[in-house]
């Protein structure tokens, strides 16, 4: 998929940097919106009440602190929406799923419900993109700016490598689109998959 960023060089950008420079473009992403891939099955988000509650092992606290922040999510939604675009996010998932995955697809639904879009694809389905490594985590915001998102190795932010310019931009996002239209509605996963499971083997 490399291709897709025709040679582009992009600034890397330390977290707290990161955070800041995509929380200023978000909010102009204009019609085009936001476009998401995440590839990873495991992060860590201990800013995050609700994973801090998971990460202990508190499935239950961490279920009733996702429905808390029904409210929160809601007026996210609205004010995007009123800034004129949507988001929409392509997650790819591995079976049997990580526990994190567990946790996350939660919080996915609840945002999906409220106006976040996401769509599941299996990893298969991205198999011939990965035969060198897998697929980077990407985020577009409107027509020309791009973040590569960075982790560690425990699937802890390190920052992002920033790339604007309508070129690479529109092509890695025509890229995500694609995979979104072959994704399933998250709705339907989560019904079949995840809703009958019982606690991560964490929680236990």
């Amino acid at each position: 998929m490399r291709e897709l960023f025709g040679g582009a060089e992009g600034k890397l950008l330390p977290r707290d940097e990161y955070r800041e420079d995509f929380e200023r473009r978000f909010w102009r992403s204009g019609r085009s919106g936001f476009w998401k891939l995440e590839r990873l099955q495991h992060f860590e988000e201990p800013g995050n009440d609700s994973w801090n509650a998971f990460d202990e092992g508190d499935w239950d606290r961490s279920l009733a602190l996702l429905e808390e922040r029904g409210p929160a999510l809601r007026t996210h939604y609205a004010k995007i929406a009123n800034a004129g675009f949507e988001t929409s996010r392509v997650r790819i998932v591995e079976h049997p799923l990580t526990d994190y995955l567990r946790w996350e697809l939660h919080l996915l639904l609840a945002r999906d419900q409220l106006g976040g879009h996401t769509r599941i694809l299996p990893v298969r389905e991205i198999a011939r993109f990965e035969e060198k490594n897998p697929l980077p985590e990407l985020v577009t915001l409107g027509d020309d700016v791009m973040y590569e998102i960075l982790y560690d190795e425990n699937g802890r932010l390190r920052g992002g490598v920033l790339y604007t310019g309508t070129s690479p931009v529109v092509r890695c996002r025509e890229f995500i689109k694609r995979l979104y239209e072959k994704a399933e509605p998250i709705s339907t996963y989560f019904t079949r998959e995840v809703e009958s499971l019982g606690p991560p083997l964490r929680s236990r």
